[in-house]
């Protein structure tokens, strides 16, 4: 958490300073609300980690697809069970996933 915390931080702060630069003193006051607000700073966390679990579940289905088609055209046994074995480890690394995703919501 703490380094998507310091780097969405870091972000308002340079708008800090760009809308100081720039004189808009309404829009930096509204930036430091932004920055003291520890609710806005949860959410904001809560939706980036929201979206980053939903593109681990998007990666790991298209693996799947992947390995299905491999296993599909696979015609030696070893290779199937090498398959058959990721297979497995993706679908329990997706069950994982969407624990958190649930877990998130």
């Amino acid at each position: 958490m703490e380094s998507l915390t310091e780097a969405w931080m870091n972000d308002y702060l340079d708008l800090y300073i760009y809308a100081g630069s720039i004189g808009d003193r309404g829009w930096q006051d509204d930036i430091l609300a932004v920055l003291r607000d520890k609710e806005v700073l949860k959410e904001t966390y809560h939706a980036m980690m929201l979206r980053e679990l939903w593109n681990k579940f998007d990666r790991i289905n298209q693996q799947l697809v992947e390995v299905f088609a491999e296993l599909r055209s696979a015609t030696v046994r070893s290779r199937t069970e090498v398959l058959q074995e990721k297979w497995m480890k993706l679908r329990i690394e997706r069950n994982k996933v969407t624990r958190k995703i649930l877990s998130y919501k």
